[in-house]
């Protein structure tokens, strides 16, 4: 925690400790992702475009961040974030050979935290906070009835849905002298259930290869998933009056994230109290994220800073890999600038390379069905601080 904005309040809430008055930041990053895939002929929807070249970008999603912090008294703190922490958004090809990998996925989480700080000691900091989280899912994907014969149809399954949940987050920050800070903050998981509509085609062939394609729409379409819980270690020493050099260490318990179990029960006289369920495996196990970066003061006016770090992807096994979250291990290289435009503002500016390492195969049971031949994604970021007087 370098004590220069006010993430800190999402980071780790002890770190409010490192600033004075009242203060608001708002910002916002884009990401741009780039999976670049090819097509396997062993794929169940291949209808010969094996060799064919797919992208899974769908747009450029903007993730917006809002702070404030007000100091109450010498030793203690107030602060609220309005952030998305996790937000993604995939689209293939509606006949793309590995469809029942996914087709098109969209989450955003909205996290509403409102945190609170104590000094304790000279040396020593405490924060605590509540997140209340709303999520927003689509989902769509497509299966064989039966993958050794795709002839005989395939059941198409879109879901939307919504849904609101909560859980909290606690950090302590330690400065035991004038150039060292170490940080350690965790926040819990978050268990989601969305509500909303499943509409599910189901399509079969005539013996002369007629499509025939019945749709059910249920308004009890339901998913279930999980954000991860998150320990983060920091810190911070202040090399020189002009340099900084920070590192992080963070765990994340993305085995919670298992499963994503869909369900919907279907509609009309035909179908009365037929249910739909699919439920995607991810079987994901926790990962590790390792950094350390530099910022540099030019000046009164001016500060430089860049960084590299190393993620371990919770992908472990690549017959879990999903088409829509296609996660691997990542290396992450950025650089960015803070302009101290007065006294009371600052601009910050931003922009980050993550690119994909490792294996990038596709699988559909023991069958490749795909190989991505990028995983990459560009970050950009934009913020401003104001300091109220």
């Amino acid at each position: 925690i370098v004590g220069d904005d006010l993430s800190a309040v999402w980071y780790n809430p002890a770190g409010m400790s490192l600033l004075s008055g009242t203060a608001v930041q708002m910002g916002a990053v884009v990401a741009d992702l780039d999976l670049e895939v090819t097509t396997n002929s062993s794929a169940a929807f291949d209808n010969g475009r094996n060799g064919t070249k797919e992208n899974g970008r769908k747009h450029g999603v903007p993730i917006p961040n809002m702070y404030l912090v007000h100091q109450i008294k010498d030793d203690m703190w107030f602060g609220l974030g309005i952030t998305v922490p996790f937000g993604m958004a995939t689209e293939y090809d509606n006949n793309w050979a590995a469809a029942d990998k996914g087709m098109n996925a969209e989450v955003k989480v909205f996290d509403i935290n409102p945190n609170v700080a104590f000094k304790l000691t000279d040396t020593l900091s405490f924060g605590a906070g509540v997140s209340l989280q709303y999520v927003t899912a689509q989902f769509e994907q497509r299966q064989a009835l039966n993958v050794d014969y795709p002839q005989a149809g395939n059941v198409r399954v879109r879901l939307n849905a919504d849904g609101w949940a909560w859980g909290g987050n606690l950090g302590f920050m330690w400065q035991p002298t004038e150039t060292v800070r170490v940080g350690l903050a965790y926040r819990s998981q978050v268990n989601h259930k969305a509500d909303g509509y499943l509409k599910t085609d189901l399509t079969t062939y005539a013996t002369d290869a007629t499509p025939h394609t019945t749709s059910f729409k249920s308004n009890d379409g339901h998913a279930e998933m999980s954000a991860p819980h998150v320990i983060t270690l920091t810190g911070t020493w202040k090399a020189t009056e002009a340099l900084r050099l920070s590192g992080l260490v963070r765990w994340t318990n993305w085995s919670s994230f298992d499963k994503l179990p869909i369900s919907g029960s279907s509609l009309g006289e035909a179908t009365r109290g037929a249910t739909s369920k699919h439920n995607a495996v991810y079987n994901w196990k926790d990962s590790w994220l390792f950094t350390v970066g530099a910022d540099y003061d030019i000046n009164d006016e001016f500060t430089v800073r860049g960084g590299v770090g190393y993620e371990i992807s919770p992908v472990d096994d690549d017959k879990y890999r999903s088409a829509t979250i296609p996660d691997t291990d990542r290396l992450w290289l950025s650089m960015g600038a803070t302009w101290h435009a007065s006294k009371n503002l600052q601009s910050d500016f931003g922009i980050a390379y993550l690119k994909g390492i490792g294996n990038k195969d596709l699988y559909t049971g023991d069958n490749k069905v795909a190989e991505f031949d990028k995983l990459d994604a560009i970050l950009w970021g934009a913020q401003f601080v104001y300091k109220f007087d």
